[in-house]
């Protein structure tokens, strides 16, 4: 079975306390038969300045062709109805300025949004999904949000992340599975097959 290949994309935790923690909750040791590996987008330096870190070119740059490599995208954001967070904003303005040449194009890409209280989002699309239809993605919806997420994601001593409702692991793992069906039919990859296809 060919393995399908997820770039986890979000905010560094300063920006968002919930995004960072849920996809490395999905991606250890992940859905079978899907690789989902996690880039928290960095802060960028200016160009005049003495302080080390990638130039924001030179992340457009890295992070264009990380999504380039990659079959689909997962992107995690708080739950709102604002732009998200600096700087996977910066990143995502990035990846979806020009839409005919953006990397995003034809791309199956799903979004998860997180938020600390318990009541269900009101808005059909977020603005990260907005970001992402206008360039041409393909966006597996609708979005999966998690709810409570402070107490639905808890850090282990060893530093993994779990799920602790089933239920809500398996929305996302429903969601995740769509976004790799779509990245198969998209890369012509063999259907994935076998038992315990769906576990995590």
């Amino acid at each position: 079975m060919a393995e399908v290949r997820l770039l986890g994309l979000c905010a560094t935790a300063e920006a968002d306390p919930f995004g960072e923690m849920l996809l490395r909750a999905l991606s250890a040791p992940g859905p079978t038969g899907v690789r989902l590996d996690v880039y928290a987008v960095p802060s960028v330096t200016p160009p005049d300045s003495d302080a080390g870190g990638p130039s924001g070119q030179a992340a457009d740059r890295a992070l264009g062709r990380l999504v380039a490599r990659s079959d689909g995208l997962l992107i995690t954001a708080p739950e709102s109805d604002s732009p998200p967070p600096e700087p996977l904003l910066s990143a995502l303005n990035g990846l979806t300025w020009t839409k005919g040449t953006s990397p995003l194009a034809g791309k199956p890409v799903g979004v998860l949004t997180t938020t600390h209280i318990g009541t269900s989002p009101a808005a059909a699309y977020c603005e990260t999904e907005r970001m992402l239809l206008s360039a041409g993605a393909d966006l597996v919806g609708p979005r999966a949000t998690v709810l409570c997420a402070g107490h639905t994601l808890h850090e282990e001593p060893d530093g993994q992340v779990r799920l602790v409702d089933p239920a809500v692991t398996m929305r996302l793992l429903l969601h995740v599975h769509r976004i790799a069906a779509a990245a198969r039919t998209v890369y012509r990859l063999p259907p994935a097959e076998g038992p315990g296809t769906w576990l995590l």
